[in-house]
C-alpha cells in the first residue's frame, strides 16, 4: 500500500472544487481512499462517492458522500476529536452494506477540512459546520438518521439547540460532555494558557484493536497536540450548557464500561437530561474509540443499532449481516 505523504494531502486538498460539482476523481484521492480502506466505489459497483468543499464560517469543510441506487435512509456520520472520516472506514462500510447512503465530513481544523489542527476557539463552529453541510448536500428523499463519536456528540447537543432537527433517529457513540479529571484539566488550562497553546498528544490506548491503535500513531492527518484554544472553548460551552430536554426525542446511547478519555458516568447522566426516555447500552470492555473498537465490540453494538432503527421505522431489516 502507498502511503499518504503530507505533498499527496497537500494536492488532494487543491483538487476538492465546491460540493455538488459532480463526482471527481485523481491518483491522489484514489490513493487516499485505497490507505484508509474508503475505496468503496471500487469494491462495490453500485456505490457512488461524491467528495467536494463546503464553506462554513472561516473554514472549508472537506465533505464525502457515498450513495446507492437501492438506498433505503441517509446515514450522517460525525466523528470526535483527532479524527477524520479517514478512521470511519468501519461505519461507514457497515452502513453502505446495510443500504444507507453514507455523508461524513471532517470537522473544522480536523482531515483534509482548514483550520489549524484540532484548534476550535467556538464549539457554535462545530454546529454551523452541521448545518452547512446539510444545506449544501441534496440527499435523497428518504429517512435521515446520525451517529456521532465523542465530540461529535457535543456538535450535535449544540446543532440540536440552534436549528430545526432533522434526524429521525440519533444514536451516540462515547458522548462528550466532559473529559476525565475535568476539574484537573480546566485548572491545569487557566495556569498555563498564557504560557502555551498546546500540550504534547499522548496516544494513550481507547480501543482494544490493537492494530487500529498502531495505525493511528502513523496517521498523517493525527495532531500531535491538544490544544489549550479547544480545551477552553469547551469549558466555555460547558458553562453555557442548559441540562434540560433538548425536545428532539430520545436517542441510543452506547458507552464502553473501560473508556478512560471521557467522564462517562458523569456524561451519561447528562445525555439522559437531554434526551430523555434514551436507551443506554454499556459495553464490557470497550474503550473511548467506539467507531474502531474490536469486530466483536463493534458487531455487538452494531446489533443494537439496527434494533433501534427498526424501531425508529427507519430499517426493516433485523436479519442484515452487521460484520464487513
Amino acid at each position: 500500500m502507498t502511503a499518504v505523504t503530507p505533498e499527496l494531502l497537500r494536492r488532494l486538498r487543491q483538487q476538492f472544487l465546491p460540493f455538488g460539482g459532480g463526482v471527481q476523481s485523481s491518483s491522489e484521492l484514489q490513493l487516499f481512499c485505497e490507505f484508509y480502506g474508503l475505496d468503496f466505489a471500487t469494491r462495490m459497483p453500485a456505490v457512488e462517492h461524491v467528495t467536494g468543499l463546503v464553506h462554513s464560517g472561516e473554514y472549508t469543510l472537506a465533505v464525502h458522500h457515498w450513495r446507492q441506487p437501492d438506498a433505503t435512509a441517509n446515514l450522517l456520520l460525525l466523528h470526535g476529536y483527532f479524527d477524520h472520516t479517514g478512521v470511519f472506514s468501519k461505519l461507514i462500510e457497515w452502513g453502505l452494506l446495510h443500504r444507507y447512503n453514507v455523508l461524513i465530513f471532517d470537522l473544522p481544523g480536523h482531515g483534509l477540512s482548514s483550520g489549524e489542527p484540532a484548534v476550535i476557539d467556538d464549539f457554535s463552529d462545530y454546529s454551523r459546520a452541521i448545518a452547512d453541510v446539510l444545506r449544501a448536500v441534496s440527499l435523497p428523499s428518504l429517512p435521515l438518521w446520525t451517529m456521532a463519536q465523542s465530540t461529535g456528540c457535543a456538535a450535535l447537543v449544540d446543532y440540536a439547540r440552534k436549528y430545526p432537527w432533522p434526524f429521525a433517529a440519533s444514536v451516540l457513540l462515547a458522548p462528550l460532555i466532559r473529559p476525565v479529571r475535568w476539574k484537573r484539566v480546566k485548572a491545569a488550562c487557566l495556569l498555563l494558557n498564557n504560557v502555551v497553546d498546546s500540550l504534547p498528544r499522548k496516544f494513550s490506548p481507547n480501543s482494544s484493536d490493537l492494530q487500529f491503535q498502531r495505525f493511528l500513531i502513523s496517521d498523517p492527518l493525527q495532531s500531535q497536540h491538544i490544544s489549550l484554544r479547544w480545551v477552553s472553548a469547551l469549558r466555555r460551552w460547558l458553562s453555557q450548557l442548559r441540562y434540560d430536554d433538548l425536545g428532539v426525542g430520545p436517542a441510543l446511547i452506547i458507552q464502553g464500561d473501560a473508556d478512560a478519555t471521557v467522564d462517562w458516568r458523569y456524561n451519561v447522566g447528562v445525555v439522559r437530561q437531554l434526551f430523555p426516555a434514551s436507551h443506554v447500552e454499556y459495553l464490557s470492555g470497550a474503550g473511548h474509540q467506539l467507531a474502531n473498537e474490536s469486530d466483536k465490540i463493534c458487531s455487538d453494538y452494531l446489533l443494537e443499532v439496527e434494533a433501534w432503527l427498526v424501531e425508529a421505522g427507519i430499517s426493516n431489516d433485523t436479519s442484515a449481516a452487521v460484520d464487513s
